[in-house]
Parts: C-alpha cells; sequence; structure tokens
C-alpha cells in the first residue's frame, strides 16, 4: 500500500506540474496557486509525521490522498466547483465518509478502538467527523475575514451554504455508521 500511495503521489504532483505551466502560459493565475499548494498539502502527512514523530500509517494516508484529489486537486484547480453545482455537496459527503475511516484510524492510533464498545466507536465516528466538519468551515471563514474570499458564499447564501455542508459531511458519516453498525453485527454473530 505505501508503494501504491506514493504512486500517487507522484502522479497528482506531475499533472499538477503539467497543469501549472499550462495555467500560467494561459495567464489563469488564481489556478497556478492552487496547483502549486498540492504539492506541499499531499506532503504534509509525511512532513508533519517526520517533525512530531508519529505514524500516521498507510490508510490513514490513502484517505488523505483521495480527499485532497476531490477537494483540492479537481474542486479548486480543475474548476470542479464552478462547472458542476452539485460537486461541493458531493464533495462534503465525501469527506464525511473518509472522515469517518479516518475516526476508525485515530481510535487505533491512540489505542482506544476496541471491537466490542460498538456504540461508543459510533459517538466517537460521529464526534470526530462533526468537529473536522466545523473546523474546515472556521478555515473557510476564516478566508472571508482575512483574505476577503467568498468560499462559504457568505454573501449570497448566508448560513445555507455552511449548514448544507456540514449537513452533507454529517449524511456521509451516518453511511459511514450505519456500515459499520452492519458489520459489527455480522462479526458478533460469527
Amino acid at each position: 500500500m505505501k508503494k501504491f500511495n506514493n504512486i500517487l503521489i507522484i502522479l497528482i504532483s506531475i499533472i499538477s506540474l503539467i497543469l501549472m505551466g499550462y495555467f500560467l502560459i494561459n495567464g489563469i493565475y488564481d489556478r497556478i496557486i492552487s496547483s502549486a499548494s498540492i504539492l506541499l498539502v499531499l506532503c504534509l502527512p509525511k512532513i508533519l509525521g517526520k517533525i512530531f514523530k508519529i505514524e500516521i500509517g498507510m490508510k490513514g494516508e490513502l484517505i488523505y490522498i483521495i480527499f485532497i484529489f476531490i477537494v483540492q486537486f479537481l474542486g479548486s484547480t480543475l474548476s470542479f466547483y464552478d462547472m458542476f453545482w452539485w460537486y461541493d455537496i458531493l464533495a462534503h459527503f465525501a469527506s464525511g465518509i473518509l472522515t469517518s475511516l479516518l475516526a476508525l484510524e485515530v481510535m487505533s492510533w491512540f489505542k482506544v478502538y476496541k471491537r466490542e464498545n460498538i456504540w461508543f466507536n459510533v459517538l466517537f465516528i460521529n464526534s470526530f467527523t462533526l468537529m473536522i466538519a466545523a473546523l474546515w468551515e472556521f478555515i473557510e471563514f476564516g478566508t472571508f475575514i482575512f483574505l476577503n474570499m467568498d468560499v462559504q458564499h457568505h454573501l449570497t447564501t448566508g448560513v445555507f451554504d455552511t449548514m448544507e455542508d456540514m449537513l452533507m459531511a454529517f449524511l456521509g458519516c451516518i453511511f459511514v455508521s450505519i456500515w459499520y453498525l452492519i458489520r459489527m453485527k455480522k462479526i458478533k454473530s460469527k
């Protein structure tokens, strides 16, 4: 899996570099920053792992790579957010699924995951996912306050976009929670 993750990182990075050149030649300067930042963002788990001396794990890294691909590469760099009205909804639903899976990984990292504590695990999955969704919305709000970028569409929708984003993340989390409960029930019945 480590080799697979590294291949994904290299492929996305190469395509981002090619797109940077294309955007530079064609004067699409706002997309250059998005393309360039992908190179740093993809390596962030490895960098933070070395700085803080923690093992992120291949599953956690793969979840992160998929998230960056969906949100930053497709959404921002390739403008899927602008091209498809439903893409933001899909991205937040996917983020709910991915952060729920990451929650299970986090429980394993901290050695608090116990198969017999099914309801605690579901509570943790839901809490973790909603925390990440809220932090993401705080970041978007910060870009509005400090960079005058209205990524939350505050000026046109009020709080609708923010609430829709958090609801979609929550629905993705519910999807994983139901899957987890069904899976645990099957394991218990064996």
